[in-house]
């Protein structure tokens, strides 16, 4: 992904209040809108897109290529700096998560501790309850 652009940080911010507002759980050509937009400002490199994206469609996609592709978003913007990506993507290789996170215990505490950097509420109870 590369810097993001002006474009993609409006089209972000724009479904961003789509989402959060009472029109997107009415309207499915609002939801439709509203999901292309977080992908436009995800392909062009906005953290809070990438993030919001990568769990809607790893969370909520609707096959397996869905999901998968929701994680690599996810990891777009653990590699950006992202608290809840660096925590789900921790959880990711804590579980190992096939094909792309195989378990590897070592870089989930790695992303669980830049999480907790980051100021992620989970990360930090996780890192300080495994540091005793």
């Amino acid at each position: 992904m590369s810097t993001p652009t002006l474009a993609g940080r409006l089209a972000a911010w724009f479904a961003y209040r789509l989402f959060r507002g009472p029109l997107a759980r009415r309207s499915p050509h609002v939801h439709k809108l509203t999901m292309k937009l977080f992908r436009y400002g995800a392909e062009r490199g906005d953290r809070a897109a990438l993030t919001t994206y990568g769990s809607l469609l790893h969370f909520r996609g609707a096959d397996p290529q869905s999901r998968t592709q929701g994680a690599l978003y996810l990891q777009t913007a653990a590699e950006q700096g992202d608290a809840k990506a660096l925590w789900l993507v921790g959880k990711f290789y804590e579980e190992g998560l096939a094909p792309f996170f195989e378990k590897d215990l070592a870089k989930a505490r790695g992303c669980f501790q830049k999480a907790a950097d980051a100021g992620h509420p989970l990360a930090q109870s996780y890192v300080e309850s495994h540091t005793r």
